[in-house]
């Protein structure tokens, strides 16, 4: 189904609510033909896995389940509460280390200039994050706005824009942008929506993507030309070439459950019986993503179901009632979802090679609501699914094969593509319930052989009882880092994938949280420093050997006390740039002097030089500091640097609360561009 709608609304505004199927017939909201581009043949290669018979067919598969799963309270065992955080930016959920190298060649965009991008884990695959440039143009985002700013002369604010919602992340491709947001967006109102949010409660809650095409052709403005807006939350996404891969993950929308009228097993038992009636009378559209999608130039608007019946499929074992959507987006086009793939499966984890896209099912995100039910989770055995698609058609994706590992991932550095062959790092440490006794992590190695992933090699005896906090692959070694503690830095050979072995062992105080490599056989660690009982005491950035596999060492090191960096969790915080051997990352640090009775405090950005003979601190920057002139009795307050790049001579650092252009060479400031 899909209408057209004619409004006349100007300027940028909220984009938000969600058009609903009304009374049509749930057999054929989905089945009408919308003009798509895949179909059940090309959509999925995986021989046992085909698209679901009919759209009878999928309704009698989503409502057996979810009759199975239902209870007085709606589908809470599959959304709810988890999903507040689930729409959160990968780097605020995710505990993710630094990637592959972020010089960009002199003359990709600007000639005769090198300038950094963004820190990505594969070279070739780009990450949203909240600075994008190609060399010349700055765009970033902060305060709620889109600002473009110009570094051809004085780096200068040229145009900004309003942005709605939260978790406003970018990408970049030639003269165009796309702005992706949650719970909101910008751009024309059609004035029959209801732009009011969902309250939340437990089951599915209906939460809302929103991605907008702008168009920075013209030099100094910025131009929204179309949205798209559907159901669900981006679990993340990656961009290969010019072809944009965004995961989104929805749950059943529209029931309105019915909860129990005061307490007892009469009144749950009332309600939940209801709840199945509700289930037993929906329709397609309660189970498949919605979208709206609108030109700014025409003012026109269509909307429909994200996915056709035939574009949606279900791995053989039951692997929840979310669908996962695969949206390939080219900029050039006008954002249209039809070429979509959906698979009935749940997903958080996301890792991308240039040819292959893998989402990893977390498991407490799949558990029934009946397993609440049947003891204790924390001592049951944790799996996770990984799901496979083919990205090498830049028009769609192609779902080929799945897979199970024995435990659960740490974030998406645990998964590395490397010769055909998937590495996966799994740890047995419920992240749910958390445990005292974490049984140890293993190295497993799997392999695609028709429609299934599977394993081929594995091996474990890593850091028992630890938790892993970094994961770093290169070619045929694997990197794990593990802390309870002290800090063993693992080297595994996965040279022969059938036979990975765990070649060496580096046990230090304190852990690192983020592997960067710096140079042939070096690694960079950026975490914490400890006692040798684990008690940490400051950032700590470390310069590894590992040129002898069975005798990796620590060459040199640098510690911040009672310092963290955002570059422990976020990798995007963090840039090595190789031409000077320097790195730049985000740092707060606070501190207490019980003698004199007074604090110190410091946050902005410091940068290193690392070498194998000495880690040393080179500058730091700060920007400008507000609070003290604005009120009295206010303390001097510096607003936390969150990210940098370079470009040219200059080093760029981003606040909230503006940006600072240093000299590379000296770090002198060269200007200061406030947002406001």
């Amino acid at each position: 189904m899909r209408r057209t709608i004619i409004f006349l609304v100007t300027g940028l505004a909220v984009l938000a609510g969600a058009c609903t199927a009304g009374s049509t017939s749930a057999t054929t909201a989905i089945g009408r033909e919308q003009n798509r581009t895949v179909t059940g043949v090309q959509a999925f290669a995986a021989s046992t896995l085909q698209p679901f018979d009919s759209c009878n067919d999928f309704l009698r598969y989503v409502k057996k389940h979810a009759i199975e799963r239902v209870g007085p309270y709606g589908l809470d065992g599959y959304g709810g509460y988890g999903d507040m955080w689930r729409d959160a930016p990968e780097s605020m959920v995710s505990m993710d280390m630094a990637g592959a190298t972020t010089t960009v060649a002199a003359g990709t965009a600007t000639q005769g200039i090198e300038y950094s991008g963004t820190n990505v884990q594969v070279a070739g695959v780009d990450e949203p994050d909240v600075v994008k440039t190609d060399g010349e143009r700055i765009f970033v985002v902060a305060q709620s706005r889109l600002f473009w700013i110009d570094t051809s002369g004085t780096p200068e604010i040229v145009a900004s824009i309003p942005l709605d919602g939260w978790g406003q992340q970018i990408f970049l491709a030639g003269d165009s942008l796309l702005v992706m947001t949650s719970g909101g967006g910008y751009g024309p109102v059609p004035m029959m929506m209801d732009v009011a949010g969902d309250a939340i409660g437990p089951g599915y809650q209906t939460q809302r993507v929103v991605l907008t095409k702008v168009d920075i052709s013209d030099p100094g403005s910025m131009e929204a030309v179309s949205t798209l807006m559907l159901d669900g939350s981006v679990l993340s996404s990656r961009m290969t070439g010019d072809t944009i891969r965004v995961v989104v993950r929805s749950g059943p929308n529209g029931f309105d459950w019915v909860y129990p009228e005061g307490n007892g097993i009469r009144a749950e038992r009332k309600a939940t019986e209801a709840n199945k009636k509700l289930i037993e009378e929906s329709t397609l559209e309660n189970w498949v993503p919605w979208y709206v999608l609108s030109s700014h130039q025409t003012l026109v608007t269509s909307d429909g179901p994200v996915l056709g019946c035939d574009q949606v499929g279900h791995p053989d074992e039951f692997s929840g009632l979310s669908m996962l959507s695969v949206l390939s987006i080219d900029l050039e086009g006008d954002l249209e979802p039809g070429n979509s793939i959906g698979l009935m499966a749940e997903g958080e984890t996301i890792y991308a090679s240039s040819n292959n896209l893998y989402v990893a099912t977390s498991p407490w995100m799949s558990w029934p609501a009946a397993k609440w039910e049947e003891g204790s989770v924390a001592n049951q055995t944790l799996t996770t699914q990984i799901h496979m698609f083919d990205i090498t058609d830049p028009d769609t994706a192609t779902y080929v094969a799945s897979g199970e590992v024995e435990g659960v991932l740490h974030s998406q550095w645990a998964m590395d593509e490397y010769k055909d062959v998937l590495r996966v790092v799994v740890t047995g440490e419920n992240p749910w319930w958390g445990s005292s006794d974490v049984p140890v992590s293993a190295v497993v190695t799997l392999e695609r052989r028709g429609d299934e992933l599977v394993q081929i090699g594995f091996v474990d005896g890593l850091g028992k009882n630890e938790r892993v906090y970094a994961v770093r692959f290169i070619q045929d070694k694997g990197y794990v880092v593990t802390f309870r503690q002290v800090d063993p830095l693992y080297v595994v050979d996965l040279s022969d994938p059938t036979n990975p072995q765990v070649k060496g062992e580096l046990k230090i105080n304190g852990y690192s949280a983020y592997l960067h490599p710096i140079g042939e056989n070096l690694l960079l660690g950026i975490g914490q420093d400890a006692t040798s009982e684990g008690r940490i005491e400051g950032t700590q950035i470390s310069v590894f050997d590992v040129s002898d596999p069975s005798d990796p060492r620590r060459l040199s090191r640098l510690t911040f006390e009672d310092a963290n960096s955002q570059a422990e969790w976020d990798h995007h915080a963090f840039l090595w740039w190789a031409p000077e051997g320097i790195a730049v990352l985000p740092l707060q640090r606070w501190s207490w002097d019980e003698r004199s009775d007074k604090g110190e405090s410091f946050s902005g950005a410091v940068v290193v030089t690392a070498t194998p003979n000495r880690v040393k601190q080179v500058g730091e920057i700060k920007h400008p500091s507000v609070g003290s002139s604005e009120c009295e009795g206010c303390e001097e307050w510096n607003a936390p640097i969150n990210r940098s790049m370079v470009i040219g001579g200059t080093l760029f650092t981003f606040s909230e609360m503006g940006v600072l252009a240093s000299n590379l060479e000296t770090l002198d400031d060269i200007a200061w561009i406030p947002y406001s």
